[in-house]
């Protein structure tokens, strides 16, 4: 029994407790008592009052707050958490009366549109209804088996089975030229096949769901495993291993290696081992399928528009899967011997495994293991494609599912302390020469791992690890050690507060893709999955209960996995103390610390490449099918003796012991931090007003205006308002409910890259982007610090972005409406425009990081790659690549901030803005704060020099191959040339009117048309503006399709291949590409087989099935498009553009029209506008310890080539001799299974 006196003398707080056995007082975290459990009795005291047999209503032993228990009327609750330190039992106890029950461990509420059922099989079904996209909805089909579920012997199983399963299914293919959408991924934990679909079939007119269903069902349930089938698939998953074979892979794979070092996460990647791949015969496969693919082993999602109702899709659920066949249950019979060839029989469970993935974790929290060391040794990865010194330090925790009010608050604890040190960090970074590249702190749950991982990731030139480590540990500190000011959380807290209020305000536009993601995430984490609207009022309520102790003590436990490295045993002792100041699961410690460091650097101790800072994961997610998480064991060391040492470069040495005594290093000066002063507004109405008398702005007349108001013009059809203002501004803007309370302002001036010189100097090549760069890299505008500015932007959900295109200078807002949003986005901008800030440290920052890219581009396959191939097409002219460390070098502050003031004139500035707007609101904010922008000096951009390409260039400069030394074996290769622009101006309509495209006539009924009428049509269609864009969006589509039909899946000689187009608005010309990648093998044919694809439309055109696969496509994306508010404003934008002068508000309504009248001939006449016969230029790239033999048959007759060394002629010879093969329908030296 235990008696209580509460130190607080509120019920549901947590008090004081007297332990009998002992007679000791102790707080309510540090009983000892030999609790029998739930339903015992205890006898408890709250001050003069005494309650004898209260009721113990919860006992747990989890990471978690236990779920509120009902209890008779006057009978006090009690709740314990109980965990064992030592020889102890720890208890942590509340006691309240029913009328005072603790509401913070009340369950939160599920989203009641939420459905959640089980078949008789087992097999378990969501369903969830969503508006967005209309008229669509996504299907996905789990199977709860993924790579950790494998055997030694099974190593890449999972996903050769996925593979084989889902493009073997011939219902599958009957999904094609249906509007729908599949795909597959394996990962970690599960398999999943997926399908995005209209409701109804495009062409039938029939319900998609049903077909759908049924090919989810032959996929995961029946299969046909054909030895063709499985060994087109097997060589597909092999390409696709070396096509993610990047550093940044091998990086991810030695962070997963160490962190999960205790169990499978670490070693069983999806893809697996590609020697054991290559050996797998069909009874493999056929085993693995029928041990996991099971009913009660899979669930079935179903999010979107529901024809018929939730009733109506359980319904059809349970009619399509109730026939497949349970599990066996362990000891019965296989009913079908048939299917397995050999004595071996797998017998799969009924059920699957509790826990997803079936692993467990060593957890950086609680009492410490018999023998377990507190502090984890340091592990370095080396390797010389590795530029930048990158040190991630992890703590795994338990994952605390949020089910109750007390987790909802903590996960708002935890995002504000996250919040508050990302902006720390930044400010950092903005001071002159940080040491640093990147610092970043991240604590989540993960559902692929099953735990939650806290993350610190520090980024730097190798020469200065020891002032980033020094940084980040100073900044981390300050917080664990001092906490958080009271304005920063009040500040954190109000933006968490908007930002809750937004994803409410947007519940009903989020996509059922992302709704469904988010659905199988929160199942896996055993998150309640709320409605936002209710989430909101609860995050409202929950505010008001956190207090700065609160969030401090969060701080000290959370963040002591890496300010107390090395302390771990202290901390533990100091929590025994003290726990009243920890918060749970009290101190963390480091469970893995790993450094991936260059081989080498320069002698300044400045990187000889360059990286971005990485995130665990990111480099696994491959760009189509199948969207794999992991690939093929990789080599975790390598011999550098075997690598050139770099010119110019020395050896980084570094140890193990170096990081850790960084690491541990208790002399590092760690201050509390002061608090900011935030501005209200950036600029005053007194300011404004003294503007407003000044410049006196005002709208001018517009063409094509209202007779009301000759300042305003309105489209009918589009509802597009556009004004001009007396400065020259043009303003567009569109009301759009897509994403309710929120818009997009999007501010563009021509310029960009090709206003740079074509000559190395202070404003030559890579000024532009470079100098936007530097300007974004300030952080701020007028008199305000870039912290002040950051959190005037932070508090008002405000996100900036100011970039260049190739053409263009662009700077978008994404902002709330409400609360004068707009206002602020506009104060922005105003500063912006008038008084923007060039520092020496942001320019220095900005130049260090072109030149960084620069060398890494050159340490990277694909990136060395299309920079050989750019230099053969453009000679000289630089303004299309990365600009090279020597053309940064001699770019000055004034040479770049004259060049981009002279592009952000007011004369040729366009603004843009589509939301849930106002529009008197926008007219008058618009004129307050951009009418009163002095106005430019209306001079055209200075002349540039148009894109050319080299012409009567040899062919070994035409048509590169090259190697990079590297531990493992690559292959990409591309083919560009000179594609037309996107606008024809030379087309010049009847009276500047925009005539709605015409269709062909319609066949007689012996096949013929009117020929007059048909060229009418045409001649009517060609003239409209979009119909070269319309045009050529189609023959792209049409291009990869037959790529991938024929250089994947009919040859399969690469897993990816894509035709991509890059076409302007105001230049006349643009370029194509494409892309492949194989191994060193089979790089050359895929190449010549890529070319004779290109080729083959003279003898092959384009067929009436072909265009409608691609209409269909195109129509598609574009209705889910205008969901989105990004899309809108990319509509908008050059609406008013004189640079840009066939867009105009009238051609706009006419996209799906223009869609749905092209014939195959238009496409075909739009391909002959490309010379795919002889004018393009090709680089083939390969990386490994050696340069490979390339054999007689892939026409490459140098027997190796190495680093730089390109083809010569018969390799050029040969390469068209290939590619007419396989445009003849006859690729020689191929042979297929």
């Amino acid at each position: 029994m235990i008696s209580a006196t509460p130190s607080v003398g509120k019920a549901g707080r947590p008090a004081n407790f007297v332990c009998r056995a002992s007679g000791r007082t102790l707080s309510s975290r540090r009983i000892v008592s030999a609790c029998r459990g739930r339903g015992s009795r205890c006898s408890i005291k709250t001050g003069a009052k005494r309650f004898s047999g209260a009721r113990v209503v919860s006992v747990s032993r989890q990471k978690r707050a236990p779920p509120q228990t009902k209890c008779p009327d006057g009978v006090p609750m009690v709740s314990f958490y109980c965990r064992r330190r030592g020889s102890s039992l720890i208890v942590s106890a509340v006691v309240s009366t029913q009328e005072d029950a603790p509401t913070f461990l009340e369950d939160i509420p599920e989203n009641d549109s939420l459905v959640k059922g089980q078949l008789e099989n087992g097999m378990r079904y969501v369903i969830f209804p969503n508006k967005t996209p209309p008229n669509r909805f996504e299907a996905h089909l789990e199977v709860h088996a993924g790579s950790v579920d494998e055997t030694e012997e099974e190593q890449g199983l999972a996903h050769l089975v996925e593979h084989v399963t889902f493009l073997g299914s011939r219902k599958r293919e009957g999904l094609l030229g249906t509007g729908a959408r599949s795909n597959a991924y394996t990962d970690f934990h599960h398999t999943v096949f997926h399908v995005h679909s209209p409701l109804v079939n495009a062409t039938s007119g029939k319900a998609m769901l049903p077909m759908v269903l049924d090919a989810l069902k032959e996929i995961a349930f029946a299969p046909q495993f054909m030895y063709s089938r499985i060994e087109k698939e097997r060589r597909a998953v092999l390409s696709e291993a070396q096509m993610m074979n990047t550093i940044e892979y091998r990086v991810d794979c030695q962070l997963l290696k160490y962190l999960h070092q205790e169990n499978a996460l670490g070693d069983r990647f999806p893809i697996g081992k590609t020697d054991q791949i290559k050996t797998w015969k069909a009874d493999m496969l056929k085993k693995y399928w029928y041990k996991w693919y099971f009913p009660a082993n899979t669930t079935l999602y179903v999010v979107g528009q529901l024809e018929g109702g939730v009733e109506a899709t359980k319904e059809l659920i349970e009619n399509i899967f109730s026939d497949v066949e349970p599990g066996v249950v362990p000891g019965k019979k296989i009913l079908d011997d048939k299917l397995l060839e050999g004595p071996e029989k797998i017998i799969p469970s009924r059920s699957r495994h509790e826990i997803r993935p079936p692993v467990e974790h060593v957890m950086g929290c609680g009492p410490l293991s018999d023998g377990e060391n507190p502090m984890v040794p340091v592990s370095i990865f080396r390797h010389p494609l590795l530029q930048h010194f990158m040190l991630s330090v992890f703590c795994k925790l338990p994952v605390r599912p949020i089910r109750t009010r007390e987790n909802l608050k903590e996960m708002l604890m935890l995002r504000t302390i996250l919040s508050v040190l990302h902006f720390r960090i930044n400010a950092r970074y903005s001071q002159q020469d940080p040491p640093f590249i990147g610092i970043e702190v991240d604590i989540s749950d993960s559902g692929r791992e099953g735990c939650c991982v806290s993350t610190l990731t520090v980024t730097s030139e190798p020469g200065d690890w020891r002032g980033a480590v020094r940084v980040a540990l100073q900044e981390l500190r300050r917080v664990q050690m001092y906490g958080i000011k009271p304005g920063e959380l009040k500040r954190y807290m109000a933006a968490l507060i908007r930002d809750s209020e937004q994803a409410a305000d947007l519940a009903d536009s989020i996509p059922s893709v992302e709704n469904l993601e988010y659905l199988m995430e929160s199942i896996a984490l055993e998150h309640k999955v709320m409605e936002q609207k209710d989430m909101h009022e609860l995050m409202l309520q929950v505010q008001d209960e956190i207090t700065i102790e609160n969030v401090n003590a969060m701080c000290r436990s959370m963040l002591s996995f890496t300010s107390d490295y090395g302390r771990e045993t202290e901390l533990l002792d100091e929590a025994e103390k003290t726990p009243e100041d920890w918060a749970e699961p009290g101190p963390t410690r480091a469970t893995a610390i790993i450094a991936c460091v260059p081989s080498f650097m320069d002698v300044s101790g400045a990187s000889t490449g360059g990286a971005a800072p990485m995130q665990r994961g990111m480099s696994m997610v491959p760009n189509d099918h199948v969207d794999v998480d992991m690939l093929p064991e990789v080599e975790t060391s390598q011999d550098e003796d075997e690598f050139e040492i770099p010119e110019g470069a020395v050896r980084f040495e570094i140890s193990e012991e170096d990081i850790q005594a960084a690491l541990m290093d208790r002399d590092i000066e760690v201050e509390a931090q002061a608090d900011i002063d935030v501005p209200d507004d950036l600029l005053s109405k007194q300011e404004i007003e003294k503007l407003i008398e000044e410049r006196q702005p005002c709208y001018v007349n517009v063409e094509n205006a209202s007779p009301e108001d000759p300042t305003v013009s309105k489209d009918p059809a589009t509802n597009i308002v556009q004004r001009r203002l007396s400065n020259g501004i043009r303003l567009n803007y569109v009301y759009a409910d897509n994403e309710p309370k929120t818009a997009l302002l999007r501010m563009v001036v021509p310029g960009g890259k090709f206003q740079d010189e074509t000559e190395p100097g202070p404003s030559g090549m890579g000024a532009t982007a470079i100098g936007t760069r530097a300007l974004s890299e300030s952080g701020t505008v007028g008199p305000w610090s870039r912290e002040q500015t950051e959190l005037f932007c932070v508090s008002r959900l405000i996100n900036c972005m100011f970039e260049s295109s190739d053409e263009f200078l662009v700077m978008d807002f994404n902002f709330p409406v409400g609360g004068g949003g707009l206002a602020a986005v506009l104060q922005v901008l105003h500063l912006f425009l008038e008084s923007p800030r060039w520092e020496d440290s942001a320019v220095a920052r900005a130049k260090q990081i072109y030149a960084s890219n620069f060398r890494t581009q050159q340490k990277s396959l694909e990136g060395a790659t299309i920079h050989r191939l750019r230099s053969a097409m453009f000679g000289k002219d630089h303004r299309f690549m990365d600009p090279s460390p020597e053309e940064v070098e001699v770019l000055t502050l004034e040479g770049m901030r004259d060049l981009v003031t002279r592009q952000l004139t007011s004369s040729g500035m366009e603004i843009n803005i589509v939301g849930d707007i106002d529009a008197a609101e926008v007219d008058d904010a618009i004129l307050k704060y951009l009418g009163t922008i002095k106005a430019g000096e209306l001079t055209p951009l200075e002349s540039e020099k148009p894109l050319s390409f080299s012409s009567n260039i040899p062919p070994t400069v035409r048509h590169q191959v090259w190697h990079l030394q590297d531990s493992d074996e690559r292959a990409c290769a591309y083919i560009s040339g000179a594609a037309p622009s996107r606008w024809n101006v030379d087309v010049v309509q009847p009276n500047n009117k925009v005539i709605p495209p015409v269709a062909d006539p319609t066949p007689d009924p012996t096949g013929k048309q009117d020929p007059m009428q048909t060229a009418l049509a045409r001649s009517i269609r060609r003239m409209h503006p979009l119909y070269p864009s319309t045009v050529y969006s189609l023959l792209m589509e049409v291009i990869n399709s037959r790529l991938f039909t024929t250089v994947r899946d009919q040859l399969g000689l690469t897993y990816d291949v894509s035709f991509d187009l890059a076409q302007f608005d105001r230049q006349q010309k643009g370029w194509w590409t494409v892309h492949v990648t194989s191994s060193p093998e089979k790089v050359g044919e895929a190449l010549t087989a890529s070319v004779g694809v290109l080729k083959g439309f003279k003898t092959n055109p384009i067929n009436a099935g072909e265009l409608a696969r691609a209409r269909r496509t195109l129509i598609t994306r574009h209705e889910s498009d205008l969901r989105t508010n990004a899309y809108w404003v990319g509509l908008l934008t050059h609406l008013q553009s004189d640079q840009v002068v066939r867009k105009s508000v009238d051609c706009l309504r006419d996209i799906v029209p223009m869609l749905k009248t092209v014939h195959e001939s238009d496409i075909q006449e739009a391909y002959d506008a490309f010379d795919f016969e002889e004018e393009f230029y090709t680089c083939l790239g390969t990386s490994g310890k050696v340069a490979p033999s390339l054999p007689a048959n892939q026409a490459f007759q140098s027997s190796s080539v190495s680093e730089g060394q390109i083809a010569s002629r018969p390799i050029w010879d040969a390469i068209m001799k290939a590619a007419q093969a396989v445009k003849d329908g006859n690729p020689a030296g191929n042979e297929k299974k």
